[in-house]
């Protein structure tokens, strides 16, 4: 589903994501050194703000994602002020119709996500 995922600004590749009611979780594709293939989780009652770019449908999630690592802590920050890349989950999905089949089972994304063309597209969305 998802092609490209990033926690903060660290990048964990492509990966399918389970879009449960209570929770988001995956298994990162690459393996991180020491500690094989990871699995990393957001409840969605942590959720408190999303932005979908719908031309390069990328899902932009604010919220508190279980790091298991202390590693990542250069790379995401959930504290981190509004706007800053380590503060959010992005998910870059394959195409807008799996955004929508994720935005109608997760009601608190659903009411969390505001709509965006282009802000967020191209370059500043891998950045």
């Amino acid at each position: 589903w998802c092609k490209e995922i990033k926690v903060g600004t660290w990048q964990s590749g492509e990966a399918t994501v389970s879009f449960g009611e209570d929770v988001f979780s995956w298994t990162t594709k690459r393996e991180v050194p020491g500690l094989g293939h990871i699995t990393l989780k957001m409840k969605t009652s942590s959720i408190t703000s999303a932005i979908f770019d719908k031309r390069s449908n990328v899902l932009k999630v604010r919220g508190v994602v279980d790091v298991p690592m202390d590693m990542l802590d250069d790379y995401y920050d959930p504290f981190s002020y509004p706007g800053s890349p380590t503060g959010y989950l992005s998910l870059t999905f394959t195409n807008i119709n799996n955004f929508l089949e994720v935005i109608r089972a997760v009601p608190r994304l659903k009411a969390k996500t505001s709509f965006e063309s282009g802000a967020l597209g191209g370059s500043s969305a891998a950045s």
